[in-house]
């Protein structure tokens, strides 16, 4: 439905000023997340998780979380998806490398487990919480605004 929607709008929707505004918004939203999270050492925490601590967050079913219009905004940042899952289970956009979206579900991007608030100064946790709230919220209006040119187009 992604690809579909992507075929018959991406067009109209990137020329969009504030759509155009909100991607761009967003992207740098995306990037200061992941700067933030290395920084603060969740990424390094998730790693070893990952590796030596019994698993990932990003279990198989995750997947399901994603409607066509996230997908579809993934799409407009130039991501592609993977034919199939790199780890059947594991959510099927988590590669080798990590997650293959840019823009992501909540849970994906806010999620803190105990062993990050074990391991992570609490300051540095709230601090990475609003960081990645910036970037959710620019999501939401985006997501809104691209659903609601979808539906007039439909019209």
């Amino acid at each position: 439905m992604a690809y579909h929607l992507n075929a018959n709008y991406a067009q109209s929707l990137l020329q969009d000023k504030k759509i155009q505004d909100l991607i761009v918004q967003l992207d740098k939203g995306v990037e200061a997340t992941w700067g933030e999270m290395a920084s603060v050492g969740v990424v390094r925490e998730c790693t070893y998780c990952a590796l030596n601590g019994g698993g990932s967050c990003c279990g198989a079913g995750m997947e399901k979380m994603y409607d066509e219009i996230l997908l579809l905004i993934n799409l407009l940042l130039g991501k592609t998806f993977p034919e199939q899952a790199n780890d059947p289970s594991s959510c099927y956009f988590l590669s080798e490398r990590g997650c293959t979206l840019r823009a992501r579900e909540v849970i994906c991007v806010n999620y803190l487990c105990q062993r990050l608030y074990k391991n992570i100064e609490r300051e540095k946790l709230i601090h990475l919480q609003r960081i990645t709230g910036e970037e959710l919220k620019t999501l939401f209006i985006l997501e809104e605004c691209i659903k609601k040119e979808i539906n007039i187009q439909r019209r």
